[in-house]
């Protein structure tokens, strides 16, 4: 085949898409991370045969549709966070994955100026709802400390030790979401964690 041929036929195959006809394609959710990627940090993160199912469909559905994460004012319904649709279509999976953990106390999210008690009883809610077998000292031990620094003091002095670690998630935001993991996941984790921006 010649290369004007080749040409040809390539321009052929790219259609023009009228705006009418990206009214009818389906709202499917196309970002950097996929389903099979969010999948994978569940089978990962996630102790709960049944939580994991749960999530599985609704992240699922965060990527096959997801405008029925909004109400009919465009605003996300698991949580009040400012989302609105189609804005922030691409965050919708990110927010459905963290809200259903938060629900089920296998993730939490604590403000920038959080008291270490607050932080102590966040994470003990983790512990507990996960089964580690063990839970924080509720005694505040570091005195008044910026909250990532008591966060990471209490990873390094106390979680660690036990063999797990408090691996944090961005959300741009000037809150901390984080979970516990084992000690052997946390890198893998962690670097999850970094793709979902």
């Amino acid at each position: 085949m010649g290369l004007f041929s080749s040409l040809f036929r390539q321009k052929q195959n790219d259609k023009f898409v009228s705006p009418t006809d990206v009214k009818k394609q389906p709202d499917v959710l196309t970002t950097e991370t996929n389903f099979e990627f969010y999948e994978k940090i569940v089978e990962v993160i996630v102790v709960s045969e049944t939580l994991k199912n749960k999530l599985k469909t609704r992240l699922k559905q965060a990527f096959e549709k997801p405008n029925s994460f909004y109400d009919v004012n465009n605003n996300f319904i698991l949580s009040e966070r400012g989302l609105t649709y189609p804005k922030d279509k691409s965050l919708t999976p990110k927010f459905v994955l963290i809200d259903i953990l938060q629900d089920n106390n296998q993730m939490a999210e604590v403000d920038w100026k959080e008291e270490e008690e607050d932080i102590r009883f966040a994470l003990n809610r983790i512990l507990e709802a996960k089964n580690y077998g063990f839970i924080s000292s509720e005694a505040s031990n570091f005195g008044y400390k910026d909250t990532l620094e008591m966060i990471e003091l209490i990873n390094k002095e106390e979680i660690k030790s036990l063999g797990y670690s408090v691996e944090m998630l961005d959300i741009n935001s000037d809150s901390y979401v984080f979970t516990v993991v084992p000690l052997e996941r946390q890198q893998e984790v962690a670097a999850m964690f970094a793709k979902l921006k």
